[in-house]
């Protein structure tokens, strides 16, 4: 699925006036790609993600765009593992049993090497599970594009490591448009063959 946006611009209302976090943006990811975007805490990525996935009131969310956010804790902390997919999955296909869903989340937990923990709640998780466990939902729901908010910034080196390799398997085995997006350097060159950066893309960064 192809990701364009051309010349887009975003302003928030404040009691000081308005305050602009886009400004004639252009972006083009073409399906399949995995793109990094990098750019300063506070420049505007998350919006630039929000948008694309259709979170602001202007634009609908659609099932085929699944956005991973910084916070690990993504997962209702009353359901388990399982059964925060298979809502998931439900709730994207009306027309889909408890049985039919529950495979598919055991095949999307299997995925992700967390088969074994489908009858675990949340708390009951480490922070690097559960990012695995929020990318399992994303796959559950068959989605076509991953937009990733700076997932893997509050995991230890040996996790990211781990999280590193199991994005790039995934990528490649399910042909997903990626867009991450992280203000370091070294984790983009790691996951992404192109990097772009947010003041090229943006007319102009905030101050």
């Amino acid at each position: 699925m192809d990701i364009k946006l051309n010349g887009v611009t975003k302003e928030y209302h404040h009691e000081d006036g308005k305050v602009r976090v886009l400004d004639n943006l252009s972006l083009e990811v073409p399906s399949g790609h995995f793109v990094s975007v990098i750019g300063p805490s506070g420049c505007g990525k998350t919006t630039l993600l929000k948008l694309i996935a259709g979170f602001d009131h202007d634009a609908k969310p659609s099932k085929d765009i699944f956005m991973i956010f910084q916070d690990s804790n993504q997962l209702f902390p009353w359901r388990t593992l399982g059964s925060n997919l298979s809502y998931a999955i439900m709730k994207t296909n009306k027309g889909i049993g408890k049985e039919k869903a529950a495979e598919k989340a055991k095949t999307a937990l299997e995925d992700v090497g967390l088969l074994d923990f489908y009858d675990y709640y949340p708390h009951q998780l480490s922070g690097g599970m559960k990012q695995r466990g929020a990318l399992a939902r994303a796959l559950a729901v068959e989605s076509k594009v991953l937009l990733m908010d700076e997932p893997f910034s509050s995991l230890d080196r040996d996790n990211k490591e781990i999280a590193y390799a199991l994005l790039l398997k995934i990528w490649r085995e399910k042909k997903l448009t990626i867009i991450f997006v992280t203000h370091d350097l070294e984790e983009a060159k790691k996951l992404s063959g192109q990097i772009l950066y947010f003041e090229d893309l943006n007319g102009k960064i905030p101050v």
